[in-house]
């Protein structure tokens, strides 16, 4: 029996080494059986290298932040438990590892491949006999999704024979495990991100066990493909609503329709990034999330943890769906929010990224309108906010480069997401250099030179964007036909060294419909900001030039556009300039828009002048004079003005209720017309608070999908004295909508009572909305458990 294990364990470990050895030829590795075809196949990490702005983007990055991580973040130094030491054993190791490890490899640059060899030897030589990775101060499944991806990662670049024997060590070490010690809290919520590395390693091996052990995964994890058509959670899921667990678990579907192939399961990414953007949606190409999900908003923000895990959903997604529509979102998200939540040298960052904020600076905690507000969310700093980010985000620009090209499963190449890159790969058994020479997403033009080894058939694949209009493809100068907006357009041909293709991708500029109506204006896939004069001021100093800074305006902010929301390019003028090596500078950026703008005095900062006001409802009024404003790329500002409220057109209603602080309780719709409770206590009842926000002046605005007949508002308040520190309100009042001002009602008798319901009544209104303003009690937090209207 001994015997029969030997030689069946010799055969296993042959096999391995020959799926290994296979995939050092530099052949595509595609899905095996039973796992669905995939229609594009990720390229080796390696094999795309950017060119032009995106070079000089990733030679910033490693100058700046990701180089000098380990010097000016002291939890990466040598004590870090993922290296060897005895400090740091949780997540900020691996998430920093990970993004190191993909711009040393995807830029070349040697040290810092020297940098993170440091890192993977210690986990490689450490690993221990019962195949478990990493410290042995946590055994959380969690960090090691991100150990496991990042070894994966390394293996590509480097083909260290080392890798795959460890991962197949620590995945028989799961398979053992799982059952006994299953998925807990965050690896419930992300256990995509294994699910997708132990594919990778059964397409390399073919052992079957693997597909055991996700199917494992699968079972204990978060009920993701439910969540994604509806946003409600079920019994057992772990903080299903939290902003970066939803980004990283846009996987989920995916991985899931790969391992069942149900047309349902396909579905679902599209489902979920149409409900996210309907509930949820900020108008800057992502949702809210400030950490859970927000609702609408141009004050609420995106961490930038889930700018860059979305990034990577949104590509593994584009390789397993092949959906073109997938590739216009990634871009928007990298041309934007990457750009806009990083400073321009890619030294410091902000936490969260807004629609509209004209002011940086550090606040108290719990005073903004995030239900995590860590006082220094929006400070322009190295390690912003809560410490996750600051690790996470150094993989957001290289894994763009790695994933901007794609194999296709038959036998060619794919542009899936442009800019100025190189990529090598082997088609038809030769060896393929293609070189896209471009200034995208600053121009619409894309060229791309040919350079086979020696003549060969493949097909060629080209993402058109869905936002070109009257898009054209020429090959050697001659235009090719059937290129359509939204699709992908294949070139099936012979190539010669020296081929060129030319693509473009002109674009007109829109008006997006934003929160209250306001328009962020779009062309292709930039979107375009107030110009804004920032006062930097150093908060505290880090290192040599990772100082935190504060941020002030030295230019007015304040303003509403003047122009048709159907037809903004009939009053605004873009403007073009020279392509510096750096286009997030907003003094040399080479492409910006002048817009006809007046100021509104009343629209002004809040929350002690740490944030803007809700943007006003548009149409606005001004009686200022009209000026010319300059605009420029979101990802050139840091302060910045992007859902502008509008002179002109009707009132765009938007049905629904929003609230100025969501706190750690439910929605607030689970309360509106709820039954009466027993009590303020609210036992076993679905509540809303604004918890943690204590003593400050609140906020729930009611808007109706048409005019309503309104006479009576009536307030159910939580109050938990003797176990909390909710209580009923210092007042309340009643306010209605009227010509796009809110008006107080004429009437007296705000109750705040415990165990009733408190009603205003009033002569009868008719109105598209009410806003409920609440005051407080110093040093109390408050909430409803009914609120009604008649």
């Amino acid at each position: 029996m001994m015997k029969t294990r030997r030689i069946a364990h010799c055969l296993s470990f042959c096999l391995l080494i020959s799926h290994s050895a296979r995939a050092q030829d530099g052949a595509v590795v595609q899905n095996r059986a039973p796992l669905q075809s995939a229609p594009f196949i990720a390229l080796d990490l390696g094999s795309i290298k950017p060119r032009g702005w995106l070079e000089n983007q990733l030679r910033m990055q490693a100058d700046g932040l990701t180089g000098h991580a380990e010097e000016v973040i002291p939890e990466l130094g040598p004590e870090n438990g993922w290296r060897g030491g005895d400090g740091e054993g949780w997540e900020k190791g691996p998430y920093y590892l990970r993004g190191l490890v993909s711009l040393a490899y995807v830029g070349g640059d040697a040290k810092l491949k020297k940098q993170a060899q440091v890192w993977i030897d210690s986990l490689l030589e450490t690993q221990r006999e019962d195949g478990q990775i990493g410290p042995k101060s946590s055994d959380d499944w969690w960090p090691r999704m991100v150990i496991t991806w990042t070894l994966r990662d390394y293996y590509e670049a480097t083909r260290d024979e080392r890798v795959i024997p460890a991962l197949m060590k620590y995945a028989r070490f799961m398979h053992a495990r799982l059952p006994k010690q299953p998925l807990q809290e965050w690896a419930k919520a992300r256990a995509a991100d294994q699910i997708d590395t132990l594919y990778w390693l059964y397409n390399r091996t073919g052992e079957a066990f693997l597909l055991e052990v996700v199917d494992e995964l699968r079972s204990q994890a978060n009920q993701w493909n439910p969540f994604f058509k509806s946003l409600n959670g079920a019994a057992g899921d772990f903080r299903i609503t939290h902003g970066v667990n939803v980004s990283q678990a846009m996987k989920f579907p995916v991985v899931n329709y790969l391992r069942t192939g149900a047309p349902a399961d396909r579905a679902v990414f599209t489902e979920g990034w149409n409900v996210l953007t309907e509930k949820h949606g900020l108008g800057i190409g992502m949702w809210s999330g400030t950490e859970p999900l927000a609702g609408r908003s141009t004050t609420q923000g995106v961490e930038m943890c889930s700018i860059v895990e979305q990034m990577l959903s949104s590509e593994v997604a584009m390789e397993s769906l092949g959906d073109p529509v997938i590739g216009d979102q990634l871009e928007r998200i990298a041309f934007n929010l990457l750009p806009g939540g990083t400073t321009k040298e890619f030294r410091q960052f902000q936490y969260y990224t807004l629609p509209n904020v004209p002011v940086a600076r550090k606040n108290d905690p719990k005073q903004l309108p995030f239900a995590d507000d860590h006082g220094d969310d929006l400070l322009v700093s190295p390690h912003s906010g809560f410490h996750c980010c600051c690790y996470n985000l150094h993989m957001g620009w290289p894994k763009y480069v790695q994933h901007a090209w794609m194999a296709t499963k038959d036998g060619g190449i794919a542009a899936v997401a442009y800019g100025p890159t190189e990529v090598t790969t082997k088609l038809g058994g030769t060896a393929v250099k293609i070189i896209e020479e471009t200034d995208y997403p600053f121009s619409d033009a894309v060229r791309l030179k040919i350079l086979p080894a020696q003549p060969v058939e493949f097909p060629l694949k080209l993402r058109i964007p869905g936002w070109s209009e009257n898009p054209r493809v020429a090959v050697n100068g001659e235009f090719v036909s059937g290129v359509k907006s939204g699709e992908f357009l294949t070139i099936l041909r012979t190539w010669n060294p020296g081929d060129q293709v030319v693509a473009e991708f002109p674009a007109a500029l829109e008006a997006k419909t934003a929160f209250k109506g306001s328009a962020t204006l779009w062309r292709g896939p930039l979107l375009f900001s107030l110009r804004i004069g920032e006062e930097v001021k150093t908060f505290t100093k880090i290192g040599k030039g990772f100082d935190e800074v504060e941020m002030t305006p030295k230019t007015p902010w304040n303003y509403a556009l003047d122009m048709d929301r159907k037809n903004p390019g009939e009053v605004v003028k873009l403007t073009r300039g020279k392509m510096p090596q750096n286009p997030w500078l907003p003094e040399t950026t080479p492409v910006q828009l002048t817009v006809p703008a007046k100021r509104l005095p009343a629209w002004g900062l809040v929350r002690n002048d740490r944030m803007a006001d809700e943007v006003p409802e548009s149409p606005a009024s001004s009686t200022g004079p009209l000026e010319q404003v300059t605009l420029v790329p979101f990802g050139a500002q840091t302060l910045r003005i992007t859902a502008f409220p509008l002179l002109r057109g009707d009132a765009v209603l938007e049905p629904g209720i929003t609230v100025s602080h969501q706190g750690h309780g439910g929605p607030i719709e689970e309360i509106v017309g709820a039954a009466l409770p027993e009590s303020s206590r609210g036992e076993r009842r679905p509540r809303f608070t604004f918890w943690d926000h204590t003593g400050t002046s609140e906020w729930i605005e009611w808007s109706f999908a048409k005019p309503e007949k309104v006479s009576s508002v009536s307030a159910y308040w939580f109050d938990d004295t003797d176990s909390g520190k909710c209580r009923v309100p210092a007042s309340w009042r009643v306010l209605r909508r009227e010509n796009g001002k809110w008006v107080p009602l004429d009437v007296s008798g705000y109750g705040v009572e415990k165990d009733r319901e408190n009603t205003v009544r009033f002569e009868p209104v008719t109105t598209t909305g009410l806003r409920i303003e609440v005051k407080l009690q110093d040093g109390f937090s408050g909430g409803l458990l009914r609120l009604g209207k008649e």
